[in-house]
């Protein structure tokens, strides 16, 4: 397989839902990375759009947006993006995830796509006053690649992870989730729980 087939493959969660995301919803915009890597899976996400006829931004950090109790920040990525070609392990499309802090109905979520561990500690330098969050969805599916320093930082009451079952990547490590329960937090995992909600009041709903 060649490395740009190989790049599209290993990618392919990034993208693949967004059909699935616009069928039967009104969606008034699609914010995606700055960086439109692989570019295949760029190229898709605009035509997907161009379909539903839904225009394409770019989130920038900063960017603070609010619809009624429902509240976030984008953290991350940077922008622009650094230059140079992407890298052959494909980290660049990682890091360059949109990474957002939410808040609704009293509840502090981060949401950091895929970072990984470069990325998660210049977050955490940009961010110095990231605070402690009741919910985190635990980047790149729980994989080994994870920033001890910003899980400190954090210390979710919930961490929730999105993997398939049987996956050949071996998500969740098990080394990551016990370091999150070590630092107290409540770990449900797709893979296991099956799919997974947050209600208002602060609890986890698990449909397995």
């Amino acid at each position: 397989m060649r490395h740009a087939e190989r790049e599209e493959t290993v990618h392919a969660d990034h993208v693949a839902g967004l059909a699935g995301v616009l069928r039967g919803r009104a969606v008034g915009a699609i914010q995606t990375t700055a960086r439109g890597e692989p570019a295949g899976q760029a190229a898709a996400v605009r035509r997907e759009a161009a379909r539903a006829g839904v225009p394409v931004i770019g989130a920038g950090p900063g960017e603070r947006r609010r619809i009624g109790d429902l509240s976030w920040e984008v953290l991350w990525p940077r922008r622009p993006p650094p230059p140079g070609p992407p890298s052959a392990s494909g980290e660049d499309a990682n890091d360059a995830s949109v990474t957002l802090l939410v808040r609704a109905a009293g509840l502090t979520v981060l949401l950091p796509g895929d970072l990984e561990p470069p990325a998660q500690r210049a977050l955490l330098a940009a961010h110095p006053d990231l605070p402690a969050v009741d919910v985190l969805k635990v980047a790149h599916h729980g994989s080994a690649q994870q920033d001890p320093a910003l899980l400190e930082r954090l210390r979710p009451r919930f961490a929730l992870v999105s993997c398939g079952e049987d996956n050949p990547y071996g998500h969740p490590s098990p080394k990551v989730l016990a370091a999150l329960r070590a630092l107290g937090s409540a770990v449900a995992r797709t893979d296991t729980h099956g799919s997974l909600a947050v209600t208002a009041d602060g609890t986890v709903v698990a449909s397995g």
